[in-house]
């Protein structure tokens, strides 16, 4: 009978503190089981040269660490309980960039979604899973993980073990005989303002980023891949331009804030962000990151989170880097991201266009929009979208089977940027 007792009490403690939650896992019409590994031989593998493209990216953006090399980032204590006030969004209306009107539902169909989540004042109110994607799923962030590693940076700066004015060389003197980084500042490095030459040009086989993955080890074992990822950033060359002036995204810069992690905390990667951040935001699962192989991460685009775990570190940006009761980020660096940012580095390029008095810092793109909404984006269709007015957060989870997708683009932003105003007009 005691035994009974002591039982019973356990299922009650298991149920007090289980997140309880209302989970949507609709079909995904474009979904498709692929066969990997299903049987032996198995009838399909993914194609390391090509796992990001095409029918390959619905199934590899979920299974990363089966195929590519990663390390585990402890999350250490106890998950926090998301509170519900679940609400309907589907049928919001929008105009985006170019084409016709749409609903939300309409633009999650047509853009790939494997997972939507939207918090308002802390609480789910939208939590979406589609193409086999569960709320236990990791999925790939791509560069939303660029975020992620600048907002890891501000821990160092404001503790005073970086300055974003000095050197990159200060820090790292290997660096010295780079062509690229040899006359760089940490702080052109966190707003991507360097003159290096990098095309992000996905579709170039002869474009930097091309052996930037090849280094990552993303593209299976070649000489690049063997070298590793600090070996090729060395290996950048300057652009005719000065540093500082324009903005220039080009992913081996995060590689180098990771670096700088590195070297001024004096711990790996995985374990400075665990001990930081992912042991204290109350996450459900160990995040990921892909690394090279010598080991070193792929702060650009690596991490490996779940919808919700991603969530949490949204509303912890939201709220000045306070989360589960610890100011883990320096509120100061959140307001750096928000405030500080060079518009005259913006201006020029496409997102000026869209965004005329935004900027991009710390990793992080601001709009300065008339509600103040900053975000994270990757390719392939991960996104952090933030609306400090309304209070709202959204991550989305997608694997675009092209990877720089302007119709989804032009479709996700405005549908984002709707959903979190709508939900301020009924709050």
């Amino acid at each position: 009978m005691r035994a009974l007792k002591k039982l019973t009490l356990i299922a009650v403690l298991i149920l007090l503190i289980a997140p309880i939650a209302t989970v949507s896992a609709e079909p995904f019409k474009s979904a498709t089981r692929l066969g990997f590994n299903d049987g032996f031989p198995p009838k399909r593998v993914v194609d390391i040269s090509k796992w990001d493209k095409g029918e390959d990216a619905r199934w590899s953006f979920q299974h990363i660490s089966e195929f590519l090399p990663t390390a585990n980032i402890s999350r250490g204590g106890v998950p926090t309980r998301f509170e519900m006030d679940l609400k309907d969004v589907s049928n919001v209306k929008f105009k985006p960039f170019s084409g016709k009107e749409m609903t939300v539902k309409q633009m999650l169909d047509a853009t790939y979604t494997d997972g939507i989540i939207v918090l308002q004042d802390g609480k789910i109110v939208v939590e979406k899973y589609y193409n086999g994607m569960t709320p236990s799923t990791r999925h790939l962030l791509m560069s939303v993980s660029k975020s992620v590693t600048g907002t890891m940076a501000g821990i160092l700066v404001h503790d005073g073990r970086l300055n974003p004015d000095k050197m990159v060389v200060d820090y790292i003197p290997e660096l010295k005989n780079s062509p690229g980084y040899a006359q760089t500042t940490v702080r052109e490095v966190l707003d991507m303002t360097t003159a290096i030459v990098f095309s992000e040009d996905y579709d170039d086989p002869k474009a930097e980023v091309t052996f930037h993955e090849q280094a990552a080890a993303w593209r299976g074992r070649t000489e690049i891949a063997n070298k590793g990822l600090y070996a090729f950033a060395q290996t950048i060359k300057k652009a005719d331009r000065e540093h500082g002036d324009i903005f220039h995204y080009a992913s081996i810069n995060t590689d180098i804030i990771g670096w700088l992690i590195e070297r001024t905390s004096g711990q790996r990667f995985k374990d400075f962000m665990s001990q930081t951040v992912w042991s204290k935001i109350g996450a459900d699962h160990d995040a990921q990151i892909s690394v090279d192989y010598l080991g070193t991460p792929a702060a650009n685009g690596g991490f490996v989170i779940t919808l919700r775990d991603l969530a949490r570190f949204g509303q912890m940006m939201l709220d000045d880097g306070y989360y589960n009761g610890h100011q883990l980020i320096p509120s100061g660096w959140v307001d750096d991201i928000r405030f500080d940012g060079k518009n005259s580095a913006w201006k020029p390029t496409k997102y000026g266009k869209i965004w005329p008095k935004g900027f991009y810092r710390n990793q992080w793109y601001v709009t300065k929009d008339s509600h103040g909404s900053f975000f994270a984006v990757g390719v392939n269709g991960q996104w952090i979208w933030i609306n400090p007015t309304t209070k709202v957060v959204i991550v989305k989870f997608s694997s675009h089977p092209v990877s720089a997708d302007t119709d989804n683009f032009n479709m996700t932003v405005p549908g984002l940027d709707a959903i979190a105003r709508h939900l301020g007009k009924k709050s």
